[in-house]
C-alpha cells in the first residue's frame, strides 16, 4: 500500500495543461542491447546502447541530479541494474560526472561499504525536470528535481526513522577524488568534490554527523565495458560523511548549490534560485521550461510511438553544452601558457575568476555534435549557440591561443562557420576567425604543439601520414592519419567558407584548396579511404573491414571512414570509374555483413553502415548524388523505424548519445532535413515520418515543413510555393517563414 501512495504523490507532482512534455521518455536510451542480430556482434560485455541517464535537470544546466546504479558507467544509470548507490548532483554521457554523490539512509541499517538500496521500475518515475523512486532497503521514497546551479532533493520517511544522509565523496565519475566537508550551520553543510564547491542546506536541523571508514582494500567499481581496465583501490581519502538529523515526521529536503568557481558561488547559486522555493514550484518550472522548448518544434501527424521517440530525442538535443558560469555572471579562466618550439617544460596554469557579460558555457563535444546538436541550437537558439561561441573565443584566448578541439578532428571550425552562416554574429567575429586559423596552420609535431594533432605533416604532405606498424589491432594507438585527413579537409572547407564571407580572398583560395586533401588518402584500386606512409605508399596489408580506435582511422572501418567527403561529394564520385561504380560502392557499403567484431561504440549495423557511431551519419544520402533519392530514403526509412526503441523494452538506441548526436540524428531526419554539411547553411530533404513540422526560429518565423501524400518518396518539392529544383533547401529560405513542401509517390 505504501508503495502505491508514493506511485501516487509522483505522479500527482506533474503540472497540468502541458502538452509536449508527456511525449518524453527520460529512459530512453538507458537500456543494452543483448541480441547479437540486433548489435551485429555477441556481445561479452555490457554494450553502450545510449549511456543516457533519467537526471532531473532543466536546459544547459549545471545540475543533472541523476540515480546511480554504477559508477564509471556515462550518466551513471544503468538500466538493468536494480540498486541505487547514490544521487549524484552531475551527469553526462560520458566518464567525468556523477560529482558530489549523496545517499539517504535509516537507523543503522548500512555500513560505509554497503549503503546501496534495491529499487524497482514499478516504483520509480522519469519526466523532463523530475525523477522519484522507492528504495526498497530504507522504505524511502525519493523525489529529486533542479534549477540550473542547484538540485533539490525531497526523501519521504517512515514515521518514527531515524533520518540520515550520507556524502560519499570518495566516489564521482572519474573515480575517487579529493573532497572536503564542513559542517556550517545547524542546517548547512559545505564543500568540495575535486574543481565543484558545494552549498547544501536541509529543512531539518543536524544533530550529528560522523565518519564512516571504508575498507582501503576495498576494491572500488570499474568502469563499465570491455575498455574498463581492472579493478582498483581506493586512494586517498576514503572516509565517508554521514549526517544525522533531528526526530520529525516531515520529509528531509536537501537543497544543493553548486559552482564550478568557487565557495562563494555555490551559495550565491542557492540564494538566487532555490533558497525560498518549495519543491513543487521548483519542479514546476523546470517542467515549464522544457515545455518551452520542445514547443520550438511541433509535430503534426506520425505515431504516439513516433511522438515519443521524436519528443524524448528532441529533450536530449538541449541538455549540454553545460553553463559553466554562476547567478552572477562569474566564471573560471585558466590561464595556459603558449609554449614556444621546442621548449618541452610543462605549461604554466593559473585560475582566474571573471565576469565576462555572456552565460559561459562547456566546450561542447565537438566531433561528436557538429553534424547533428549544434546545428539544432543555431536554428533555434541562436543566443545559446552564441555564448558558446564567446565562450569558445574566451577560452581560446587564455589557453594557449587556440579553438578546443574535442577528442578527434578540429570541428569549433565547422561550428563557428555553419553559425555564422545562419546569422549568428554577435561576438568578436574577427578573433574567432583568427583562432580557427591558428588552429588550422600551426604546424603541430617535432616540438610543436597545438589543436591539430600531426598538422606539420598535413601542411606538408597534403595528409597525414600513418606508422608502418606490423599486425596492428583494434586498440593500436597511432596517428588515425586517414580519418585526421578527411576532417582536417573538411574544417579547412569550413575555414574556407568563413573567408569567403569575410572577404578574405586568398585565404578562401588557399583552404579551399587544402579542403581537397581528402583525395591524397583515397585509394584507387580499392576505392577506399586507405591509410598512406610518409614515403607514400599504401599501407598495407589492408583488411577493409577491421575496425580500428586510432590507427589509419578514428573508430571505424575503411567503409565507415571513405565516404566523409560532405564538402565535395562530386568530387569524390569523380575519383570513381563512374558514378554507376560509385553507386555500386555504396551498395556495398549497405549490403556486406559486419564482420561481428565486438567492439565498444560500434553497433547496430546495415552491412558496413553503423547508426551506433557518428562517422558515416551522412552516408544514407550518398545516393542523392547519383540521383538515387529512393534508395536513400529506402535506408532512411528503416533506420528511422527499426534502429531507435530498440531491445525488449522499447528503451535502447544503436549506439552512445554522445551529447546529443545521436538522438539529434533522428530528430533531423524525422523532420525531413538533415545538415549534410553541417558549416554549409543548407539542408538535405527526404521524406518526414510527420505530415506537418512547424519549426520556431531563432528570429522569429516559424518554418513549416509539409509533407504531401502518403507515398514512400519524393516527387517534387516547393519552397514558399515556388519549385525546389534541388534536394537542398537553403536556410536563407527557412529564415524567411517559407514553406517547404514535400509531394511523394
Amino acid at each position: 500500500m505504501i508503495y502505491f501512495l508514493f506511485i501516487i504523490t509522483a505522479l500527482s507532482c506533474r503540472q497540468p495543461g502541458l502538452h509536449l512534455t508527456k511525449y518524453v521518455n527520460p529512459l530512453l536510451g538507458t537500456t543494452a542491447l543483448t541480441d547479437s542480430a540486433e548489435l551485429g556482434y555477441n556481445p561479452p560485455w555490457r554494450t553502450w546502447n545510449g549511456l543516457t541517464g533519467p537526471a532531473a535537470t532543466v536546459p544547459f544546466a549545471m545540475v543533472q541530479v541523476v540515480p546511480v546504479t554504477t559508477y564509471g558507467s556515462g550518466s551513471g544509470y544503468e538500466y538493468e541494474v536494480n540498486t541505487i548507490k547514490a544521487f549524484a548532483q552531475t551527469s553526462g554521457t560520458d566518464w567525468g560526472q556523477l560529482n558530489i554523490p549523496i545517499m539517504p539512509l535509516e537507523g543503522n541499517n548500512f555500513t560505509a561499504d554497503d549503503f546501496a538500496s534495491k529499487y524497482s521500475h514499478s516504483n520509480e518515475s522519469a519526466h523532463p525536470g523530475y525523477y522519484s523512486v522507492v528504495l526498497d532497503r530504507y522504505h524511502i521514497k525519493a523525489e529529486l528535481t533542479a534549477t540550473k546551479r542547484c538540485a533539490f532533493h525531497k526523501y519521504t520517511y517512515l514515521d518514527g526513522q531515524d533520518k540520515k544522509l550520507a556524502f560519499d565523496l570518495v566516489h564521482s565519475g572519474g573515480g575517487s577524488s579529493i573532497w572536503k566537508f564542513n559542517k556550517t550551520g545547524d542546517n548547512i553543510v559545505t564543500g568540495r568534490q575535486g574543481g565543484l564547491y558545494f552549498y547544501a542546506v536541509t529543512n531539518l536541523k543536524i544533530d550529528s554527523f560522523n565518519i564512516y571508514k571504508r575498507n582501503p582494500t576495498q576494491p572500488d567499481i570499474p568502469r563499465s565495458g570491455q575498455g574498463a581496465g581492472g579493478q582498483h583501490k581506493l586512494t586517498g581519502d576514503i572516509d565517508i560523511p554521514v549526517v544525522s538529523f533531528e526526530k520529525s515526521n516531515k520529509p528531509l529536503e536537501v537543497k544543493i548549490g553548486i559552482s564550478r568557481v568557487s565557495p562563494e558561488g555555490a551559495k550565491l547559486n542557492y540564494t538566487t534560485e532555490i533558497a525560498n522555493k518549495s519543491f513543487s514550484e521548483v519542479y514546476k518550472n523546470a517542467d515549464n521550461s522544457w515545455e518551452k522548448l520542445l514547443d520550438k518544434v511541433k509535430v503534426t501527424g506520425g505515431t504516439e510511438r513516433q511522438k515519443m521517440l521524436f519528443y524524448s530525442c528532441l529533450y536530449r538535443q538541449f541538455w549540454y553544452p553545460s553553463i559553466t558560469s554562476d547567478a552572477d555572471g562569474k566564471t573560471a579562466i585558466y590561464h595556459r601558457s603558449r609554449r614556444e618550439p621546442g621548449n618541452h617544460s610543462k605549461p604554466s596554469i593559473e585560475k582566474q575568476d571573471t565576469i565576462p557579460g555572456f552565460d559561459t558555457y562547456s566546450s561542447p563535444a565537438f566531433w561528436d555534435v557538429f553534424r547533428t546538436q549544434l546545428v539544432m541550437l543555431d536554428m533555434v537558439l541562436p543566443k545559446v549557440s552564441n555564448d558558446i561561441i564567446k565562450s569558445l573565443i574566451l577560452t581560446g584566448e587564455h589557453s594557449g591561443g587556440f579553438l578546443p578541439t574535442s577528442f578527434h578532428g578540429d570541428f569549433a571550425s565547422s561550428f563557428i562557420t555553419g553559425a555564422y552562416l545562419r546569422g549568428i554574429k554577435d561576438y568578436d567575429v574577427k578573433k574567432a576567425y583568427q583562432l580557427m586559423l591558428d588552429n588550422a596552420n600551426t604546424p603541430t609535431g617535432e616540438g610543436v604543439r597545438g589543436p591539430r594533432p600531426h598538422n606539420g605533416q598535413y601542411l606538408k604532405l597534403g595528409y597525414v601520414p600513418e606508422a608502418n606498424i606490423l599486425n596492428p589491432v583494434t586498440e593500436t594507438v597511432s596517428t588515425a592519419g586517414t580519418t585526421k585527413t578527411l576532417e582536417f579537409a573538411y574544417s579547412d572547407y569550413s575555414i574556407a567558407l568563413m573567408a569567403k564571407a569575410l572577404g578574405d580572398s586568398s585565404t578562401y583560395k588557399s583552404m579551399l584548396k587544402r579542403s581537397q586533401n581528402y583525395k591524397n588518402v583515397f585509394d584507387p584500386e580499392t576505392e577506399l579511404m586507405r591509410g598512406r606512409l610518409a614515403d607514400g605508399s599504401w599501407y598495407a596489408p589492408f583488411d577493409p573491414g577491421y575496425p580500428y580506435y586510432e590507427f589509419m582511422y578514428r573508430e571505424a572501418n575503411a567503409w565507415q571512414a571513405s565516404f566523409f567527403v560532405p564538402q565535395d561529394t562530386k568530387g569524390l564520385i569523380s575519383l570513381f570509374k563512374s558514378p554507376a561504380d560509385f553507386e555500386r560502392k555504396v551498395d556495398s557499403l549497405f549490403t556486406i555483413p559486419w564482420g561481428g567484431y565486438a567492439k565498444d561504440n560500434l553497433s547496430c549495423f546495415l552491412g558496413q553502415f553503423c547508426m551506433g557511431n557518428q562517422p558515416d551519419f551522412n552516408y544514407p544520402y550518398l545516393y542523392y548524388f547519383v540521383n538515387k533519392p529512393e534508395k536513400s530514403q529506402a535506408i532512411l526509412s528503416k533506420l528511422l523505424s527499426d534502429y531507435f526503441g530498440m531491445g525488449p523494452e522499447g528503451l535502447a538506441l544503436p549506439g552512445m548519445d554522445d551529447h546529443g548526436s545521436l538522438t539529434g540524428w533522428y530528430v533531423f531526419n524525422a523532420m525531413g532535413i538533415y545538415p549534410y554539411s553541417p558549416a554549409d547553411p543548407q539542408y538535405i530533404v527526404s521524406v518526414p515520418i510527420f505530415d506537418k513540422i512547424e519549426i520556431k526560429l531563432g528570429n522569429g518565423k516559424t518554418f513549416t515543413i509539409n509533407k504531401k501524400g502518403s507515398g514512400k518518396n519524393i516527387d517534387h518539392l516547393t519552397i514558399g510555393g515556388k519549385p525546389l529544383n534541388d534536394w537542398f533547401v537553403n536556410y536563407k529560405d527557412m529564415s524567411k517563414g517559407e514553406a517547404l513542401n514535400i509531394f511523394t509517390k
